[in-house]
């Protein structure tokens, strides 16, 4: 992902809204009041990207979804895919 360590982190609470998030660099546990959510996120910098002076952070995310079901497994990634998303054409 085209992300920084702190921007991963100041964005993935908000892309969750009411799902709690635990944790920090370099893991965080995603989970919901009903149980159906447990879901480990882990990041690791890479070497960023450069074209000319233009720098892009790299990071490498891990997302293990352990044995959530299918249906809840689908609306994380429904949130984590819109809560990550930049503009762009």
């Amino acid at each position: 992902m085209g992300y920084s360590v702190a921007e991963f982190t100041r964005v993935l609470p908000l892309a969750m809204r009411d799902w709690p998030v635990s944790g920090g660099p370099p893991a965080w546990r995603v989970r919901d009041a009903a149980g159906r959510i447990d879901i480990v996120i882990d990041v690791a910098p890479q070497t960023a990207r450069q074209i000319g002076a233009l720098r892009v952070p790299v990071l490498r995310v891990t997302i293990r979804p352990g044995a959530t079901a299918a249906a809840a497994l689908a609306e994380f990634m429904h949130r984590f895919e819109r809560g990550f998303h930049r503009g762009g054409g």
